[in-house]
């Protein structure tokens, strides 16, 4: 049986990883707060985002559906070539396959809660555009 778990985000390290491929750092970080990595895991996945001012959350796509909720900051999203301005209290579905991207746009963090139907962030294969 599973047990609940609650996990404090300030208790949490700050974890990255830039496309290799990439001239410039994304300014993405994100921090692990339900994921089988570290819970008992249950079908779903939680962490907490930011991407800097200016940064980009580089092009991508992988098999998992996911959600975003914008907690503070501006940004843009695209999703397979639709383009719409976020900001704080947006929900976000992204279809599993479609290819996206997310920048700041303010000059402060743009911050959001992501999650993926599954175990563990593991799981998730991000295959980036070319």
């Amino acid at each position: 049986m599973l047990k609940a778990t609650i996990r404090q985000q300030a208790d949490q390290d700050w974890e990255s990883r830039d496309d290799p491929q990439a001239e410039t750092p994304s300014g993405v970080r994100w921090k692990l707060l339900v994921s089988g990595e570290r819970t008992p895991p249950e079908a779903l996945t939680m962490s907490i985002a930011e991407i800097a001012p200016g940064g980009k959350l580089f092009s991508h796509r992988h098999s998992h559906a996911e959600t975003y909720y914008i907690t503070s900051g501006t940004g843009l999203i695209n999703i397979d070539d639709t383009e719409s301005d976020i900001g704080p209290g947006a929900a976000i579905f992204i279809p599993g396959n479609a290819r996206h991207e997310t920048i700041c746009t303010s000059d402060v963090p743009l911050a959001f809660i992501f999650t993926f139907p599954c175990d563990s962030f593991d799981e998730v294969i991000y295959h980036y555009e070319e």
